[in-house]
């Protein structure tokens, strides 16, 4: 009886669960979501107002997204609704779009887990936008956490704009920047005043541009009646970080591009008490000459109290001197004293030390440290390590965790020695790989034992077969050098080429692809320098789509990644089965060729329309860097020979009969008759159209790829 009681209960608690968690799904004309816990897992659209009461805990499953075509009324108490991404498989989050005369008001929400939580999609408009008091927390996706496009531009000038207001907003631990395609318009007021942006990484390369910083836009001299006004805010620790070595680069805070002469950054505050750093952290007319000169005077030196609270100095608590973000630690620390804006609530305060365990593995120790805290002030607390904590002084980072404003609002976490601890971290991934590699690298050398069958043997060697497999797109350029070309490949015209390549190693140094391209071949006599040819004035344009098997030899075991073979050249072989559809241009018409019978086909009934499919051969050589152990970038050069001398519509007939062609075309007769010969010049009795030189089809191709191993 007992065991019945707890399966009844079990069932009835999982059916419970069950039903409060609410699917959304579809399109709604409005939409109320109560308090209690929702599920977006597809896209939902409500094409009326959207309202979100105080308790709505909503989770945005890839790829869900909430679309709002109108009013929106997300307005919480004590920041209690959560817009948040299931782990690992996170969801977008919202966007709003479409012409509506409502208000965007969200307030009191807690933005988390998400790809991009708020997105104003381009023609959208709203009365007014107020985004106020809302926490946007470790949100994953690299593009944006808040984007702005441009409204239409189609509305009153003189009159009518939008108030733009983002205020008291806490932005910690996001990955990517709040983007704002006009910071001055003629139809957006925005402003951006008492905001905390701590802890943040925007992700790009080690070249710092506008869009590497947690706040960019444009500023142009036209349609420029509002200025964003961005003051009281404060910029702590917000940091540009390398995508191929996922170390911090330098701070990166704001950018600004466009016509503009000047932009006013006054009375915010930047991290540094001196403008050299702080110009660190801007991205401007000193940078970039195109760009508007910012003007940050008068800057703040501590942080508005107005701004969401944060610690935004740490200094030794020994000799009170201010601890630099590239510290590195090795030696332990006796105290820290912490610098807010407001007062903490240190009660629930978690203080660790994560470190390497040796000098080159990539085992962690994350240790909690026992401390006391002395307050200096509502402003200032001292906190005493009271805990030995790296006796054997490795590197690694301290990190404090769990702080809150005395209101319970969160307070952006903080960590010493942490960029230093990543490099460290990097230094170790390449020891591990490197390690990885020799050891397959011995395997490959070492014989199987003489106790291996053939069968082992076998599966042996082809076990991963997973990680063979490559994939990469190429673009560049494809230039025809058949009949209608001049001998100098430079002179003939340049069409855009782009495929999609599928590798297969199959051996150390042999391997086998898969290309399909698309692209255009084009040409003309009047490019010619051959007099001939410039008098026969043939011109076409043909769109290509090929399948190309391939084997590739490479000069670098393709298995295996070192620093010292970076650099991978290759040579291969392959076939083409292509499609093509020469045309013209008469009259500012565009004809398909094919169908004319431009070289008399239909005026001869021992002859018929050449094929629209040809088959071809090509020789390829291309050079690889290898970026890391799965991504590579290279250029590609291939020359290709075809089976067929139509690309070019002009083969190895002789010029038709004009009025022979006119009686028997039945699509444009004149029109055939004019790409049969395009100059009317003077022929003689069975001269070839593509004389003078009568050589058969062939082009190049050549540019740029990328590709990827797919799997380990």
């Amino acid at each position: 009886m007992k065991r019945l009681f707890i399966i009844i209960l079990t069932l009835q608690i999982i059916t419970n669960v069950s039903f409060a968690q609410d699917t959304l799904a579809g399109n709604y004309s409005k939409l109320n979501i109560p308090s209690g816990r929702h599920i977006i897992k597809e896209v939902v659209s409500v094409s009326g107002k959207l309202t979100v009461e105080a308790g709505a805990k909503i989770e945005f499953i890839e790829p869900g997204v909430l679309v709002c075509e109108s009013g929106v009324e997300i307005v919480g108490k004590n920041h209690n609704i959560e817009f948040s991404g299931k782990s690992k498989q996170e969801g977008v989050g919202l966007i709003i779009k479409n012409v509506d005369s409502s208000l965007v008001d969200i307030s009191n929400v807690v933005f988390k887990g998400l790809q991009l939580p708020i997105f104003f999609d381009f023609g959208w408009k709203r009365t007014a936008v107020n985004i106020v008091d809302n926490e946007f927390i470790n949100n994953i996706g690299k593009i944006s956490v808040l984007q702005v496009l441009n409204p239409p531009f189609n509305f009153n000038q003189s009159a009518d704009f939008i108030p733009f207001r983002i205020n008291h907003n806490l932005f910690t631990g996001n990955n990517a920047a709040l983007y704002f395609e006009d910071l001055k318009s003629d139809h957006v007021k925005i402003e951006i005043t008492n905001n905390t942006f701590a802890n943040n990484s925007v992700y790009g390369f080690k070249n710092y541009n506008i869009s590497t910083n947690l706040v960019y836009g444009r500023a142009d001299q036209l349609f420029s009646r509002f200025s964003t006004k961005l003051e009281g805010n404060s910029f702590v620790s917000n940091y540009l970080i390398d995508n191929l070595s996922d170390t911090i680069v330098h701070i990166a805070n704001f950018g600004v591009y466009g016509s503009d002469k000047t932009f006013d950054l006054a009375n915010n505050y930047w991290g540094f008490p001196n403008k050299e750093n702080i110009f660190k952290g801007l991205y401007d007319q000193t940078l970039n000459y195109n760009a508007p000169k910012i003007n940050i005077d008068p800057f703040l030196t501590e942080p508005d109290r107005k701004a969401p609270t944060h610690v935004f100095s740490i200094k030794n608590g020994e000799t009170d001197v201010e601890i630099a973000d590239t510290l590195t630690l090795k030696e332990n620390l006796k105290s820290i004293k912490l610098l807010s804006n407001n007062k903490l609530d240190i009660n629930n305060l978690v203080f660790g030390y994560s470190f390497f365990k040796d000098d080159s593995g990539m085992k962690k120790t994350d240790t909690t440290l026992t401390y006391s805290i002395q307050a200096i002030n509502d402003l200032s607390n001292k906190i005493s390590i009271t805990k030995q904590t790296n006796p054997l002084k490795k590197i690694g980072y301290y990190h404090l965790s769990g702080l809150l404003d005395v209101n319970g609002n969160t307070v952006p976490e903080i960590r010493i020695g942490y960029s230093n601890y990543l490099k460290d971290l990097r230094r170790r991934k390449l020891l591990a790989d490197i390690f990885k590699e020799k050891k397959l690298e011995d395997s490959l050398k070492t014989p199987p034992r003489a106790m291996d069958s053939i069968k082992n043997t076998f599966q042996k060697i082809e076990a991963p077969l997973k990680s063979r497999f490559e994939v990469g797109i190429q673009t560049g350029g494809a230039i025809f050098t058949g009949t209608i070309s001049n001998q100098n490949i430079f002179k003939n015209e340049m069409n855009l080429y782009n495929a999609l390549h599928i590798n297969y190693t199959v051996f150390s140094n042999i391997s086998a692809g898969l290309t399909i391209a698309s692209f255009k071949l084009s040409n003309s006599d009047y490019a010619s320098s051959n007099n001939d040819e410039i008098a026969r004035g043939m011109k076409f344009s043909t769109s290509m789509l090929s399948i190309s098997p391939s084997l590739q030899y490479d000069y670098v075991d393709n298995r295996l990644y070192s620093k010292a073979r970076k650099i991978r050249p290759s040579i291969g072989v392959g076939l083409d089965i292509a499609t093509f559809s020469p045309t013209g241009i008469y009259k500012g018409k565009v004809y398909n060729l094919q169908p004319l019978g431009t070289g008399g086909q239909l005026t001869d009934s021992a002859k018929a329309p050449y094929s629209l499919m040809a088959l071809g051969y090509f020789i390829n050589f291309k050079i690889k860097y290898q970026l890391n152990r799965f991504n590579s970038v290279g250029i590609h050069f291939s020359f290709h020979k075809s089976m067929s001398d139509y690309l070019d519509d002009v083969g190895p007939d002789p010029y038709p009969n004009v009025k022979t062609l006119l009686a028997n075309t039945k699509i444009d007769g004149i029109a055939a008759a004019y790409f049969s010969n395009p100059t009317s010049r003077y022929v003689s009795t069975g001269q070839l159209r593509s004389s003078p030189s009568k050589p058969t089809d062939s082009f190049i191709q050549f540019g740029v790829f990328y590709s990827r191993r797919l799997f380990k």
